[in-house]
């Protein structure tokens, strides 16, 4: 798909998934047509002369991204979302959701989760999930209907979601041991005085928060059977410079092949236009070597909630429909 855009008269710069947004805007003066895959999901916006991001008044489209208000899109001719995520938009969760207050002695201050129970498993022992950026996932993504549509199908078998919204995003998932130890000390028994829990977690996170979900499954071996991390930002060390997230030294891919956890199955999912593809792919493939059962996912698309909810239902049948498969053969013999 060939795309020309046309710059508004205020603009300096345009900012875009190719450009990875503020690592390299490109000067209005060298604006090209773009060439872009025809299933893409694209994003982008203009930079003003105040260095201000904003929207593109001449596209239409209803702005898709929570985090950037002027984000605009460009979705190409072969693009489609996933069936389940635009089903699920309309839909209501048909289970229990229960709002728990902690008050963390790890974080000095109370926190808020939440706990998802599909409709009829009220009573019954399940694993869960534990999503970072719970608020998201929980809302926006709408995780609940998308898990309620694949248990109607029987694709997968049923969970407790568990939603932790984060209070000071980059400091708690930016390798932060103490917010880490909130969430296995403190957050997990919670959840597990309230609803009834039986095997395994599994990890969820986008980004840092994929990051945070991988080091939570190594640091505490048996408590997690499964890691979803979605554009996962696996390219970052501790020693790298948080407001330049482009150049890092792949910390927890040492941490892979210094001591691999083959009881831990992992499903990345990354857009083709992201900077954090490579050190995704580089990890697969440490898994693999590791031993570990392991899923890679490209999508034409960049480092935002579309592409990661469009891939919900697959790290959904992912980490739980082995679970549904566990119980079938349980329940026959």
């Amino acid at each position: 798909m060939r795309v020309e855009l046309a710059a508004p008269p205020w603009a300096t710069h345009l900012l875009s998934d190719l450009t990875d947004w503020q690592r390299a805007p490109v000067p209005v003066a060298d604006l090209a047509p773009l060439e872009l895959p025809d299933d893409v999901y694209f994003e982008y916006a203009w930079l003003d002369r105040d260095g201000q991001r904003r929207e593109d008044p001449a596209n239409s489209n209803p702005r898709l991204n929570p985090w950037w208000p002027y984000a605009c899109h460009l979705a190409g001719p072969a693009y489609r979302p996933d069936p389940d995520a635009a089903v699920a938009a309309g839909l209501t969760p048909r289970g229990r959701t229960i709002r728990l207050e902690i008050t963390s002695g790890r974080l000095g201050q109370r926190r808020h989760v939440l706990v998802y129970t599909p409709a009829g498993c009220a009573e019954r022992a399940l694993p869960a999930v534990l999503f970072q950026d719970g608020k998201a996932y929980q809302g926006w993504g709408r995780v609940p209907q998308v898990l309620d549509l694949l248990l109607a199908r029987g694709e997968v078998a049923p969970a407790h979601l568990v939603f932790v919204p984060p209070v000071e995003r980059t400091a708690e998932y930016f390798f932060n041991p103490t917010y880490r130890c909130f969430l296995l000390d403190e957050a997990l028994p919670a959840v597990a005085d309230r609803v009834a829990l039986a095997g395994p977690w599994v990890a969820w996170g986008a980004s840092l928060g994929g990051l945070l979900s991988a080091q939570l499954a190594w640091e505490a071996p048996g408590t997690f059977r499964a890691v979803v991390a979605q554009s996962g930002a696996f390219l970052f060390s501790p020693d790298m410079t948080r407001g330049n997230p482009f150049h890092g030294h792949e910390s927890f891919l040492k941490v892979v092949v210094q001591s691999p956890q083959p009881g831990v199955s992992v499903h990345l999912d990354c857009g083709t236009l992201e900077w954090l593809l490579p050190s995704n792919r580089r990890l697969a493939e440490a898994l693999r070597q590791g031993g570990h059962d392991v899923h890679l996912v490209e999508r034409a698309a960049g480092h935002n909630w579309v592409n990661w909810r469009n891939g919900l239902a697959d790290g959904l049948r992912f980490s739980l429909g082995r679970a549904a498969d566990d119980d079938e053969v349980a329940g026959s013999a």
